[in-house]
Parts: C-alpha cells; sequence; structure tokens
C-alpha cells in the first residue's frame, strides 16, 4: 500500500490543491492518512473540509487536532498567544454547520489511532501519547519503550518533517536484539515551519518501506490576498517564509 500522509492542512485552500495535484501527476496513493488541523489559521476552513470529503482515495486515519479540539471545547488558554487565540474564535464564526458535523462525525476524536495493514503496525497521533492534541514530539522522545510495539510511528502537529529509525533492545537473536521502529513526521500541507514555505507531505510505501518526503510548489501569494483583516497579520506573512 501507497500511503499518503497529510498533516495541519490549517485551511490552505491552495496549498492542499497544489498537493493533491502533485499526488495525482505522480500517480501515488493507495489510501490517505490525515493527522489533524484541517482548520484554523488559513482563510478557507469549509473549503478545505469539502476537498477532504471529496477525495478519490480512501481515507484510513482521519485525526482530530488541538485546532479540530479548540474548536468544540478545548481550552482556549493552551494557544500561546492572544492572536492564537482570536484567530480560532474567528474560525468558529465562518465554520459552517456541514463543516462542524463532519468534524464531530467523520473524525476521530482520540487524537490517536493504531492500524494494521499486512504484517505492519502503526501508531497515527497529532502530538504525543501523554498528550494526543497539544503534546511536542521529536526525537527526544523517541526512546520510550510503548513505542517498540509498532513498525512505525507517524506524528504532526510540529510542522516539521522528520523520518527516523530507532531500534530497541529485543529479545530476538534473528534480528540480533534490536527491534526497528520507525518514526515519520510529512511536515504541514498548509502551514510549514521547517524554514521551507512549499507545501509539504509524505508517501511511505508500507511494503518495502520507501518513504519520500514531497514539497510542492505553490502560489502563496494568491493564497495571502485572501485573508481577511480579522486575522492578525503574522499568519499571513509567515507562510511566505515556512516559519
Amino acid at each position: 500500500m501507497r500511503l499518503v500522509i497529510l498533516s495541519d492542512i490549517h485551511a490552505n485552500v491552495t496549498a492542499f490543491e497544489a498537493v493533491l495535484t502533485d499526488i495525482k501527476a505522480r500517480g501515488h496513493g493507495d489510501a490517505i492518512a490525515i493527522l489533524g488541523d484541517l482548520v484554523n489559521y488559513g482563510p478557507r476552513p469549509n473549503e478545505v473540509i469539502d476537498m477532504v470529503k471529496a477525495v478519490s482515495l480512501p481515507v484510513i486515519v482521519n485525526l482530530w487536532g488541538n485546532h479540530e479540539y479548540s474548536i468544540f471545547g478545548g481550552s482556549l488558554d493552551r494557544f500561546a498567544t492572544d492572536r492564537g487565540r482570536s484567530v480560532l474564535k474567528y474560525t468558529h464564526t465562518i465554520l459552517t454547520e456541514d463543516s462542524k458535523d463532519y468534524l464531530d462525525s467523520q473524525m476521530n476524536h482520540d487524537g490517536l489511532e493504531t492500524y494494521m495493514t499486512g504484517n505492519r503496525s502503526f501508531l497515527f497521533m497529532h502530538g504525543n501519547l501523554a498528550d494526543p492534541y497539544w503534546g511536542k514530539f521529536g526525537i527526544d522522545k523517541m526512546d520510550d519503550e510503548r513505542f517498540a510495539k509498532y513498525d512505525y510511528v507517524i506524528s504532526g502537529h510540529s510542522h516539521i518533517p522528520y523520518y527516523v529509525e530507532y531500534f530497541f533492545p529485543s529479545d530476538n537473536k534473528e534480528y540480533r536484539n534490536k527491534k526497528r521502529t520507525v518514526f515519520i513526521n510529512p511536515g504541514s500541507v498548509g502551514q510549514p515551519r521547517n524554514h521551507n514555505p512549499y507545501a509539504q507531505y509524505g508517501i511511505l510505501d508500507t511494503q518495502s518501506g520507501n518513504y519520500e518526503h514531497r514539497s510542492v510548489w505553490y502560489d502563496i501569494e494568491k493564497e495571502q490576498a485572501l485573508f481577511v483583516d480579522r486575522v492578525d497579520v503574522f499568519y499571513k506573512d509567515r507562510i511566505k517564509l515556512g516559519v
């Protein structure tokens, strides 16, 4: 299975369109995993939700992120700034009832999900095990033995991509007493923060293990022109720089 991994689209239609076009043009994808944060920050949450509904590939994982969680009553105190709280409130006002129904009824509220395909085991999560919505996850947390039972741990939230092969101790002489777990973050489609403003996503071949991180050009200025004055200019400016 060629698994397309998408995270943190953040209501950026132009970036999402570019990613979907890239997937189709390259003939990639048998299924899609979405790791959360379809909405907020960007100007078109309803349109992104409609696009997700219309994708032709099966969506096998569709997690809430911290922004979906916050739309449905999660504490706004977790946002680091007043501008973050303000844009979430604005997004809430423009979401249609159909969009809210999709977020509520068609996405996994847990923020994490396990999955099996063939003999490969997966853990998908937006944040981390302790805090599936807001928790930070990176290389410093990969030595947790709870991850040893999975072949792949795939997470979002940080907007910073990585691919890491980690080896846990294991009572398995055939594999030299080691168990490999692969950690992947596909970065962000709509608001990258790795100093690369291109729309980013991942493609994993679950049989061969081949992983490709894709960075796709899109018309950033076109998307920026859609931001309204009620949204702090910070969110408009940052997509130009990938920060």
